[in-house]
């Protein structure tokens, strides 16, 4: 009996403590659980928002993102964003032809664009820094190891697209005349441009008949075409040189016809090209880059094309000015109504035997002078750009621009890249913003941070970046501020854009800081990005 109730003690206490056990399990699990939450990267905090020079090294230890989710929940929550960013972003960084650091600070914004009429001269101000919430990514990683960065919105207040100019240009036609192979690797910047506007490309390829295979034009004009430019592409009809005043008459002359002729005399071949809805002939070097077609087809729009006109831009060099003279300078684009084309073509082979300058500007400047009575109309908005060097004061200063000249070969910068946020809005290309008190983005060129901040930095000058850049070319871009040392400012510049035009989509642009190693340093320099993500 005895053994019996200690029996039924023993399994009610045993009950008990059981019961306990799970009663205190659960309050504590219920006391320490956490709120739902996403894998993380590790952030390099402020320090590399706010530095003005030299490449931070972001913490080695810090930059493996723990890969485990909380619970199944989370991991189902995140798959689809991991998705997107290692399809779209990652691939982006990942490109071998941007030659990015292995590892790279990271930062992106999720820009609305919003149209509120700004004042596109004047440089927006916004309170908060431009360049947050930076994580480290080691390229060399699985991508699906990591949780996508944070994408923190960014309202920007920008003029609208540019309406939709599916064949609303074709009362402009261009002329080149350049080599084949400058033709061939000058079609995606011509492209950027030209691409189903309605617009006439007309390109004589000087060296046409020159070799035992000769080029084949039929192939290039229909890469052209296929790429969606309105293009022709011929070989010269003069075929040599035509002898010039003071030439020696016992000099061979050059075959085939020098490429100078044969950019004057394009006002011949262009005007068998025209149609009856053409009203302007624009006579271009193959460098020539028109950031976008609207703004340039409203301002040929306030001069009559049914008269004479002469339209260009004078060089922007006073010393190119003394040599050459008065007279629009052919890299700015020069352009010509048709009533003053067809006045000058019977007159064309005469003004060049006449003439004693060798270039296709001077050629055309001497026959206009001496066959008419037209004078050149100076365009406001062109740009010759006899600048050589860094070109960064143009572009940062903010100013509206109709045709840009000389950036594949006095300077360098990604021109075509540039120019494709005015796809998304419009006059917005070289805008600018003032971001907190040291950071100036413009659009498609730069964000930049001064050291000692923006506040003694007058905004409404250009910065003397460029060679030579003082009293040569003042009546151009003056009055000028003194160049920065690169040890003053730290400047991410874009390398890259990406994505769509359609609306619902987004349009990429990636601003990159490359970073140097540090003398006497074993850590590997990292580069630094910024992505700006436009909603379209």
């Amino acid at each position: 009996m005895l053994a019996h109730q200690c029996s039924a003690r023993a399994y009610i206490a045993i009950l008990i403590a059981l019961i306990l056990s799970i009663f205190l399990l659960t309050a504590n699990r219920l006391n320490n659980v956490s709120p739902i939450s996403l894998p993380h990267f590790s952030t390099g905090g402020s320090s590399l928002a706010e530095s003005t020079g030299g490449s931070q090294q972001p913490d080695s230890s810090t930059d493996q993102l723990n890969t485990q989710p909380d619970n199944k929940y989370d991991q189902a929550a995140t798959s689809q964003a991991v998705a997107e960013f290692c399809n779209n972003d990652w691939k982006l960084l990942r490109r071998k032809e941007l030659g990015l650091t292995n590892k790279v600070a990271y930062t992106r914004r999720c820009i609305k664009p919003t149209h509120n009429n700004p004042d596109r001269e004047a440089v927006g101000k916004i309170s908060d820094s431009l360049v947050t919430g930076t994580v480290t990514l080691n390229l060399k990683a699985n991508c699906e190891q990591f949780a996508p960065p944070p994408c923190e919105p960014l309202e920007l207040d920008v003029p609208p697209a540019y309406a939709a100019q599916e064949e609303q240009y074709n009362h402009l036609l261009f002329g080149i005349a350049s080599s084949y192979e400058r033709i061939q690797t000058s079609l995606p910047v011509f492209a950027q441009w030209l691409a189903g506007t309605g617009a006439q490309l007309l390109a004589v390829v000087a060296d046409a008949d020159e070799g035992f295979i000769k080029p084949n034009l039929r192939a290039l004009e229909a890469q052209y075409r296929n790429a969606g430019v309105n293009a022709s592409i011929i070989a010269p009809k003069m075929k040599e040189s035509l002898p010039r005043l003071n030439t020696n008459p016992d000099e061979k002359l050059h075959q085939p016809a020098a490429v100078e002729q044969l950019h004057f005399l394009l006002i011949r071949d262009m005007l068998d090209a025209a149609t009856p809805q053409t009203k302007w002939l624009g006579v271009l070097d193959d460098d020539t880059f028109f950031p976008a077609m609207d703004p340039l087809s409203v301002a040929l729009s306030q001069y009559d094309h049914t008269k004479p006109m002469w339209l260009g831009a004078l060089a922007d060099n006073w010393i190119s000015m003394k040599i050459w003279g008065f007279m629009a300078y052919g890299g700015a684009g020069t352009f010509l109504s048709v009533p003053l084309a067809k006045q000058l073509e019977p007159h064309l082979e005469d003004c060049v035997r006449q003439t004693d300058v060798p270039s296709g500007d001077g050629m055309l400047r001497d026959c206009m002078y001496t066959r008419t009575t037209t004078k050149l109309t100076v365009m406001e908005g062109l740009y010759q750009h006899d600048i050589r060097g860094d070109a960064s004061g143009f572009f940062e200063s903010g100013r509206r621009t109709l045709s840009i000249h000389h950036w594949k070969s006095w300077y360098h910068v990604p021109i075509d890249k540039m120019a494709a946020i005015t796809s998304v809005c419009g006059d917005c290309f070289l805008q600018r913003w003032r971001f907190g008190s040291d950071t100036l983005f413009a659009n498609g060129y730069s964000i930049t941070q001064y050291r000692e901040g923006l506040d003694n930095i007058n905004l409404d000058l250009m910065e003397a970046t460029f060679e030579e850049a003082d009293s040569r070319f003042d009546f151009v871009y003056g009055p000028f501020r003194p160049r920065l040392d690169r040890y003053d400012k730290k400047s991410y510049r874009l390398v890259e854009v990406d994505g769509t035009f359609e609306k619902g989509g987004q349009f990429k642009q990636l601003y990159v800081y490359r970073a140097t190693k540090e003398e006497g340093s074993d850590a590997e320099p990292v580069d630094e990005v910024v992505e700006l993500i436009w909603d379209v």
